[in-house]
This record gives C-alpha cells, sequence and structure tokens, in this order.
C-alpha cells in the first residue's frame, strides 16, 4: 500500500502594508496650537538653562569642598609636625637639664674652696634656663 502525502506550499515571506496612520483631528486652531508650541519650546529652554545654572553651582560646591579638605589636610599635617617639633625640642631641653645638672654636680665638687674660717663652701655655677619650645598657632581653616 502506496500513502499519498499531501503538501502545502511554503511561503516565502508575508508582506504586509503598514496599518495607515489615523489622522487626528485637532480640536483647537492653528493659531492656538502654534501658541502652545511656542510655550513649550520656552518652557523647554528655561528648564535646560536652570539645570545648567544648578550644575554650575554644584560644581563650585565641589570646589569649594576639595579646596577646604585640602586645606583641612595642610593644616593638620602642619600641627603634626608643630607637635612633633615641640617634642623633640622637649626631649632636648629635658636632655640639656638633666646633663647640666650632672656637669654642674661635677664642678661643683672640684671646685670646692675654704672659705675665710677654713670651712670647705661649694661655688654654685650658674644654671643655664631650659630652652622652651614654642608652638606656632595657626588660624583654623574657615
Amino acid at each position: 500500500m502506496v500513502v499519498a502525502t499531501k503538501t502545502k506550499p511554503v511561503k516565502a515571506t508575508v508582506k504586509s502594508k503598514p496599518a495607515a496612520k489615523k489622522v487626528t483631528v485637532p480640536t483647537k486652531r492653528a493659531s492656538v496650537l502654534a501658541r502652545e508650541a511656542q510655550a513649550a519650546k520656552k518652557r523647554l529652554l528655561k528648564l535646560r538653562a536652570d539645570t545648567k545654572k544648578a550644575i554650575e553651582a554644584a560644581k563650585r560646591e565641589v570646589a569649594q569642598a576639595v579646596e577646604a579638605a585640602k586645606a583641612a589636610a595642610r593644616f593638620e599635617k602642619q600641627a603634626a609636625k608643630d607637635k612633633l617639633a615641640a617634642k623633640k625640642a622637649k626631649a632636648v631641653s629635658a636632655k640639656k637639664a638633666t646633663d647640666n645638672k650632672a656637669g654642674t654636680t661635677r664642678a661643683t665638687a672640684k671646685k670646692a674652696t675654704p672659705d675665710a674660717k677654713g670651712k670647705v663652701v661649694a661655688k654654685t655655677a650658674p644654671k643655664a634656663g631650659a630652652a622652651k619650645s614654642v608652638t606656632k598657632t595657626r588660624p583654623s581653616a574657615k
């Protein structure tokens, strides 16, 4: 038995015409619509100008904030340097003071002289004043 098969022709592509746009009938007159279009353009331009102004203002604020941050960083760095210098000066003056103290006790032991009555009197060497470190005060960053 032979079975007969039915075949359908295959269509390559189906071409359809685009649907015609429905033209809406304007409810307002042409002059009114033209005026509204003009007003819409003005609003758009104003919005663009306002946006531009806002962007420029934001850029200025960012620049000011960055400058303030840099100034604060410089101030903190300088304050740290001043603090370290003061600490070093204090350490040096403390070391000089201890050296002076030890030196004066040795010197006074050597320079002990008898006075007129025969008593031994130690001559005291003048003490050198310890150098005090003066830290500079900086104006605050505004």
